[in-house]
């Protein structure tokens, strides 16, 4: 019968509706998942009427990309595409996520309400508790049709059956190659080429301008951006963030200068200039017949979702920390971060060495960290900083040590010298005893040693950590590895990655950093004592550099300097603060770190009486949460 159903619903014609009449007329939005629950209303996001149209079953375009920021409805562009393609021109559809297990949350929580809260899909998606046809977490049955969701990290997912249409979320996330096969993207495009009339949907926020997918993907179509009128003068304009005028320390009078007429428009005008808004192509000489391109930012978010308040206050807060300002500019303003390839100056950092002792981190020193890399073969040893850190996320440079001797086995006397650290304590000038909070051992040499040698150091203060280049992250969720030393096994332990990319680049960022007119530091700058010429070569030994790796441009860090141990001591030890929490601490999280202290007085050590309070903090659903 599911057959024979099946058969006559691809007798039936494609009822003349576009992608956004039918969510007008019949997709309903949960309280669960929306802040705006009810029936579905486009006028809401009317720049995203035209790209609906592009991917109605009555449009020829075939391919749409469509760089975003974020509160601008691009996954609910997706869903609205899924849910009138299963009503209205059932077909095979594929939905993938940057991986499996984004997939899956998708499926349980925005499609399982997409299809429950809409009429018309609630009785044509096949139940799960049917024995014949049956839908699954990853697999949609309904009549004519089936929707396969998967992640851009499963080859099998992606060579599963031919599909009519494609949507591809997120794709900036996704691994550049999987499993030999070369792009996910393209393997999941081979799916649609026996169709003539399909369609495939990009969208994603972007990242660096030199691996963005998004971005080279918008660079092949016409970019169209999304102009609206000046309701003072009628000069129809793209929205750019620095027309964005404000007073100093009052976010609230954020306006938004006119490019016509030079007027102030008040944020109260947006819901009439987006309804009144069009799309236009900023290359018109790219433009393609069946491929259409767009790029909007977040300063377009309806009224009620993301205002140009909050985003005015969120560029204060991100601008002089150059993890917080890339993620602003790829988030907010939906544009490629700019890296900036060259190594900085050794020669400047040399000149502005400072004098300080060495292991006598100042009074604004309230978190030690230590990043530890280990060499092999004929020269032998381990290498490491102690990194002190300030709330600002300045840092400094307390030591760099080098340990000689035999690292293939975890008894050896380099590693005897590096327990000794483990334990180490460092004073300020006001008492206050500031313990090794956190060392993160490179895994990347001698890997079963440095297992070993991490089981026996307590897990809370020496974690073992791998590079991965391509990591978006500076650091991601452990992993369980196996520990095994002269054919015996020791059961497994947590290791975590370290985006070293994303590390050096931050870092780098840093290093450059400049006192200002007034004569002040900015946050995150780096203070370093005066160590020999080697080390500065050693810590701006590698450049970013560019190829092309399966169609697509991918960053890549190459050595200038041989001795880069300097460089990867530091990365590390920057991992470890991001493990420990520095990236999401705030002056709460700081003072009763430092209420845990020891204070060291005249009649000897002894704690501080102040008790830490715990501080406040949202409900959330694990340790991972803000990362």
């Amino acid at each position: 019968m599911n057959l024979i159903q099946g058969f006559l619903e691809g007798l039936r014609p494609i009822p003349d509706l576009t992608v956004d009449e039918w969510a007008d007329q019949f997709r309903y939005l949960s309280s669960v998942s929306s802040a705006e629950p009810g029936r579905w209303r486009t006028d809401r996001v009317p720049y995203m009427r035209e790209i609906f149209r592009k991917l109605s079953p009555s449009d020829p375009c075939q391919r749409i990309v469509f760089m975003k920021g974020v509160q601008i409805s691009g996954t609910e562009a997706a869903l609205n595409c899924v849910g009138a393609y299963i009503d209205i021109a059932p077909s095979p559809i594929m939905y993938v996520m940057p991986t499996v297990d984004m997939a899956k949350q998708l499926s349980k929580k925005r499609l399982f309400h997409l299809i429950n809260e809409s009429p018309t899909l609630k009785d044509k998606v096949i139940d799960s508790n049917r024995r014949e046809g049956s839908s699954t977490l990853l697999e949609k049955n309904f009549p004519g049709g089936v929707l396969f969701l998967t992640g851009a990290n499963s080859a099998s997912g992606l060579r599963s059956n031919p599909v009519k249409v494609l949507l591809l979320d997120e794709v900036d996330a996704y691994p550049l190659s999987i499993d030999d096969e070369g792009s996910p993207i393209r393997l999941a495009e081979k799916r649609t080429t026996t169709f003539s009339d399909k369609k495939i949907f990009l969208l994603s926020t972007p990242t660096s301008s030199g691996s963005s997918v998004i971005s080279a993907e918008l660079a092949e179509t016409d970019e169209r951006v999304y102009k609206v009128p000046c309701p003072h003068c009628e000069h129809k304009q793209e929205l750019k963030f620095e027309n964005l005028k404000w007073d100093k320390g009052d976010f609230a009078s954020a306006k938004y200068a006119c490019e016509g007429c030079g007027a102030m428009i008040e944020e109260k005008h947006k819901t009439q200039m987006l309804l009144n808004g069009e799309w236009e192509p900023t290359r018109p000489e790219m433009s393609i017949p069946l491929v259409a391109g767009y790029r909007i930012n977040s300063l377009y978010s309806p009224l009620g979702w993301m205002s140009w308040e909050q985003i005015a206050e969120q560029f204060i807060k991100d601008k002089d920390d150059p993890i917080l300002l890339r993620t602003f500019i790829n988030t907010v303003l939906g544009e490629p971060w700019e890296d900036r390839g060259d190594a900085p100056d050794w020669e400047n950092l040399y000149a502005r060495r400072e004098q300080y002792e060495l292991n006598k981190p100042n009074n604004s020193v309230e978190l030690i960290t230590v990043g530890v890399d280990i060499q092999a073969g004929k020269d032998s040893r381990i290498e490491l900083e102690v990194v002190g850190w300030c709330r600002d996320k300045t840092s400094y440079s307390l030591d760099y040590r080098t340990f000689y001797g035999d690292t293939a086995t975890p008894d050896g006397s380099a590693w005897k010298q590096l327990e000794e650290v483990v334990n180490e304590k460092w004073y300020r000038p006001d008492g206050i005893e500031l313990p090794m909070m956190m060392m993160a051992v490179d895994s990347g040499n001698h890997t079963q040693t440095v297992y070993n040698w991490c089981r026996k150091q307590p897990p809370t203060k020496v974690i073992p950590v791998k590079g991965r280049e391509q990591q978006a992250t500076i650091i991601s969720k452990p992993s369980n590895v196996d520990v095994s030393f002269n054919g015996k096994s020791y059961g497994k332990m947590k290791m975590w990655n370290v985006g070293v990319g994303v590390a050096k680049s931050e870092l780098y960022a840093r290093l450059r950093l400049t006192v200002d007119d007034e004569g002040k530091l900015p946050s995150g700058y780096c203070h370093f004592p005066e160590y020999p010429i080697e080390f500065f070569k050693g810590i701006t030994a590698e450049e970013l550099k560019h190829r092309t790796h399966h169609g697509f441009r991918k960053l890549y860090w190459e050595k200038v300097y041989e001795r880069n141990e300097p460089l990867d001591t530091r990365v590390y030890a920057r991992a470890a603060a991001a493990i420990v929490g520095i990236d999401r601490f705030n002056d709460q999280h700081w003072d009763n770190l430092l209420g845990r202290y020891k204070v060291r007085q005249s009649n000897g050590s002894v704690p501080v009486k102040q008790e830490p309070t715990k501080p406040k903090r949202k409900k959330s659903s694990g340790f991972w949460d803000g990362y």
